[in-house]
């Protein structure tokens, strides 16, 4: 039998000891013989390392593998086809029986017939989890505790689930993702994560753990350090984490190495962002801006298998493998890219008479800015209501970028003045220019304006940085100049007044309410018609 891993520091003769278990051959009932059990948990504790066994479907012990936590390399199996018909089962030191996320996915790539993991705790057997591989990307699950594992017939439950009779339940679906991220100091953890776990959860992901590397340390391949991988790797397995979110924009060398390191899908910054994009998205225009965003995205990570995946060219004469169908992926990437900013344009030019109707009509735009979830839709919300003008406007929500699509309405601020409102996408820190490009025909409402105002959640405790980002995005775009109407909305949650009094400090025109409590908007009004008369 062939043992492979992480073996240095063992002795020759507990090797042989290990080996020997090959002679021994597990019934077909048995999930595995109980004398290899009972010399895998002595071993295990032992050397405080996991081992992993291969079984046949037959009952032969095949190979064995060691290694630290999560990092155990499983041995490679002569004959891919073979795969399907073997099971692996491991033992996990510290007590938790439970398979994690690694485990459950390396039994669908390795397309085992099943997964199993061992608790072991003193040397003890503390419980058994196992997973079997299904037609779809969900295994099935099923717990066996230290006292009724032996009377459990595994040939039985195989043959109950090929007949679709198995009594197993399956593991419910669940996003659950693990926050990664490069700080410049200890105190940027904080802020950084926060809004990652914000965005996190406005894409619909529960966030089970995270973990923060001061930049300096990280590596240009592989993002983090070693050492913090392997760190990651470990905590990985201890949670119920199937994704790992970055809160950088990676290169597709780091976005390989992680997703290789961990096993597990591997999510930036920029790619978050994007699938949040692509569920708020209810427009045509809307629907097309994401589709070439994540287009254009996704193209430089695309990778392949070489000469593995190309096509056999056709005919006589042919002189090599064809097109690869890594090529062939690029190139029909690159034909829906053009297609779409065609059809884009076409949107692009409808948006283009719809605005200089508007411009014609004569009235003053008035385009609301600012960060993301300060309070821009609550305010086309509260304007509506206040100025009796029709109120179709959608309920803002309490997560980042719920509003994607632009709303341009009507209002009659006075007897005498009529102005139009336009709503905006949310600005973001870390906004990658691709976005930008991307959503510049909604960003246009913003350079098309004659006044901005600028809608800032005073109560979050990075309000200012808020601001600044808003204004550095305003720059890119060659507003800076426009007359600027500061809204300081959520004044009732601010704890500190000194912070408060900064805002009104640093900030062009700055107006205190709440726009929860429908305060009323007759100051905003005031300032309006004395800018525009």
């Amino acid at each position: 039998m062939d043992i492979s891993g992480e073996l240095s520091g063992i002795r020759e003769s507990q090797l042989q000891e290990l080996n020997k278990l090959s002679e021994l051959k597990t019934a077909r009932s048995e999930l595995i013989h109980p004398e290899i059990l009972a010399k895998l948990l002595r071993l295990t504790q032992l050397w405080n390392r996991e081992i992993a066994v291969y079984l046949s479907r037959s009952g032969t012990l095949l190979a064995a593998a060691v290694g630290r936590h999560a990092n155990v390399t499983l041995p490679p199996v002569k004959g891919r086809s073979m795969w399907k018909h073997l099971r692996c089962i491991h033992t996990h030191p510290n007590g938790d029986s439970r398979l994690s996320p690694l485990d459950q996915s390396a039994l669908l790539s390795l397309q085992l017939e099943s997964m199993a993991s061992v608790g072991v705790c003193e040397g003890l057997l503390t419980g058994i989890q196992i997973a079997y591989r299904t037609g779809g990307n969900d295994p099935f699950i099923v717990n066996l505790s230290s006292k009724d594992w032996q009377s459990f017939d595994y040939h039985d439950s195989l043959s109950s689930l090929s007949k679709g009779t198995s009594k197993i339940e399956r593991t419910p679906a669940k996003e659950c993702a693990y926050l990664i991220a490069l700080v410049d100091s200890e105190l940027d953890a904080l802020e950084d994560l926060t809004e990652l776990q914000e965005l996190a959860r406005s894409a619909g992901v529960d966030v089970v753990g995270q973990l923060v590397q001061l930049r300096r340390y990280g590596q240009s391949r592989s993002y983090l350090g070693s050492g913090k991988i392997e760190e990651l790797v470990h905590r990985l397995q201890e949670t119920e984490a199937n994704v790992v979110i970055c809160d950088d924009e990676l290169s597709p060398t780091q976005l390989r190495t992680l997703e290789t390191e961990t096993g597990l899908k591997v999510l930036d910054r920029t790619g978050l962002i994007l699938d949040i994009f692509a569920q708020r998205a209810h427009s045509r225009e809307g629907k097309l801006q994401v589709e070439l965003a994540q287009l254009k995205h996704l193209l430089p990570y695309l990778s392949g298998q070489g000469q593995a995946l190309s096509q056999l060219g056709a005919g006589i004469g042919t002189r090599g493998p064809g097109e690869t169908k890594l090529e062939l992926d690029r190139r029909r990437m690159r034909e829906r890219i053009t297609q779409l900013e065609k059809e884009l344009k076409l949107v692009l030019q409808h948006r283009d008479v719809q605005r200089r109707q508007r411009t014609r009509s004569g009235l003053p735009i008035v385009a609301v800015v600012g960060y993301t979830n300060a309070g821009k839709t609550t305010f086309l919300e509260v304007a509506m209501e206040q100025t009796g003008s029709r109120s179709d406007i959608p309920s803002g929500e309490n997560k980042l970028f719920a509003t994607l699509d632009p709303i341009v309405r009507r209002v009659r601020v006075s007897p005498s003045l009529e102005i139009l409102l336009s709503d905006t996408v949310g600005f973001i820190q870390k906004l990658p220019t691709q976005l930008l490009r991307a959503f510049l025909a909604t960003l246009e409402e913003v350079q098309q304006a004659d006044i901005l105002l600028h809608v800032v959640d005073a109560s979050h405790p990075q309000a200012l940085q808020h601001a600044e980002t808003v204004h550095e995005v305003l720059k890119q775009l060659g507003c800076e100049n426009k007359p600027i109407l500061t809204l300081l909305n959520k004044v009732d949650n601010v704890m500190a007044e000194d912070d408060l009094s900064e805002l009104v400090e640093r900030l062009p025109h700055p107006i205190k309410l709440s726009l929860v409590r429908r305060d009323s908007l007759k100051p905003v009004w005031n300032y309006l018609i004395t800018l525009l008369s």
